[in-house]
């Protein structure tokens, strides 16, 4: 009967010595922390974007578009951050995905229990969620760039 590669029976651990294993331990927390990182920098960018958009169009509405030399300077900004963030996002998603690889090359050295424990999750799912979020941000960053560009421009 073939083993189950999900639920071995027995664990045969890895060839590693321990030097080698305690520096792979060491890259997969590393590549860990990286992909936590980048994830963290991926919202606090759409947020950043969110205010300023919000702090943008608030002054347009606040002084009735009084100047329309700046109401055009400021959606100028507004399109250059909208692009801007796109370009980081893409950037971090990147970067999270060489991490993965990363991780992918170190636990593939590891035991049949810790090779079983990291199959649970299916790579196709976890890039179907990951790129699946990747587009929604970028679609929001897209709507409300779009969104300001209307308000800004019924104003005019």
């Amino acid at each position: 009967m073939a083993d189950d590669p999900l639920n071995p029976v027995e664990n045969d651990p890895s060839a590693l010595d321990d030097l080698t294993h305690a520096e792979f331990v060491a890259i997969y927390r590393d590549a860990s922390d990286n992909i936590r990182f980048a994830k963290e920098q991926m919202w606090r960018s759409l947020l950043y974007f969110s205010a300023g958009a919000i702090a943008v169009t608030g002054y347009g509405v606040v002084t009735k578009w009084s100047d329309p030399q700046l109401t055009q300077y400021l959606l100028v900004i507004i399109w250059l951050c909208s692009i801007l963030t796109v370009l980081i996002i893409l950037s971090l998603q990147w970067w999270q995905s060489a991490e993965h690889q990363k991780i992918a090359f170190v636990t593939a050295k590891w035991s049949t229990f810790a090779t079983a424990a990291r199959r649970r999750k299916s790579k196709a799912m976890s890039d179907v969620q990951r790129y699946g979020m990747l587009a929604a941000m970028i679609l929001y960053l897209e709507l409300v760039t779009i969104a300001v560009t209307r308000i800004f421009t019924i104003q005019h």
